[in-house]
């Protein structure tokens, strides 16, 4: 009798968990994380800058507001770059030890062994990010007055970006050594943040840069623009509907890549 999909899925995505747990960088993650929100406490102790105007102190808020969404837009490409690191070997390690041919051989179809290594890399980075971005938004909260509505929707930003970065960096590993898979991740990342900023700035782009920002994966910019109602009455020049969209249809065809090029893929017996 073959197995069943959903059983299978779980006890493969409950071994992947496991596997990326017992990584030496998760607790390297920890420490990053836990020097994070110290940092993050360090810069919103301050509460809201102000400035002296004929001798009468003036509140800035907006200032905290651009400070708060540049802390959690960092926060998140952070989470981002994390996923694409666990990925770059989630799925490619269990075809060089073997161990991926012995669970194949249960049977398992290759869709269901791709999608739980991905699920298995995510879930830490969802973790951290988790951590990272509530522990952040209860401090910008605290001290600084953001909404904490807005967050929810970075959240969801932040986890869609690292679907996207992590199952591309893990398609990119069935071709790839783990070294040139790490470069592209954070190569790609650090790329599409910088001309999503200078784009969100104003500044005026052509060529490869254009083409990134306006048909790349709106990491930056998906950021940006969940918490823009932090930085009002300034606006971000971005549509939000239309990043969201763009958002998640990277993340659906960096999941379906995985699967088919998975599924392509000659595994020696």
């Amino acid at each position: 009798m073959r197995p069943n999909p959903v059983q299978s899925f779980r006890a493969l995505t409950s071994e992947a968990v496991n596997d990326a747990v017992r990584r030496r960088i998760v607790a390297a993650i920890a420490v990053v994380s836990l020097l994070s929100l110290l940092v993050v406490d360090g810069c919103t102790q301050c509460g809201t800058p102000t400035i002296m105007q004929n001798g009468v102190p003036v509140e800035l808020p907006e200032v905290a507001g651009w400070t708060g969404v540049v802390i959690f837009s960092v926060l998140g490409l952070w989470a981002m770059v994390l996923a694409g690191i666990l990925a770059s070997d989630h799925l490619s390690e269990p075809l060089a030890d073997g161990s991926a041919v012995l669970v194949l051989a249960r049977p398992v179809s290759r869709s269901t062994f791709a999608l739980a290594r991905l699920v298995g890399a995510l879930v830490i980075a969802f973790a951290t990010g988790a951590v990272l971005l509530g522990g952040s938004t209860a401090l910008l909260h605290a001290r600084n007055g953001v909404a904490i509505g807005a967050a929810l929707w970075g959240g969801l930003a932040c986890a869609t970006g690292a679907t996207a970065v992590a199952s591309l960096a893990m398609t990119a590993s069935l071709f790839l050594p783990r070294i040139a898979t790490l470069f592209c991740v954070l190569a790609a990342v650090g790329a599409i943040a910088v001309v999503n900023a200078l784009s969100l700035f104003g500044t005026e782009l052509s060529g490869v840069s254009l083409l990134l920002d306006r048909f790349g994966p709106p990491l930056g910019t998906s950021m940006v623009s969940a918490v823009a109602g932090w930085i009002a009455p300034a606006e971000v020049p971005a549509d939000p509907v239309a990043i969201a969209i763009r958002a998640v249809a990277w993340a659906v065809a960096g999941v379906s890549l995985l699967v088919v090029c998975f599924r392509g893929r000659d595994i020696p017996n």
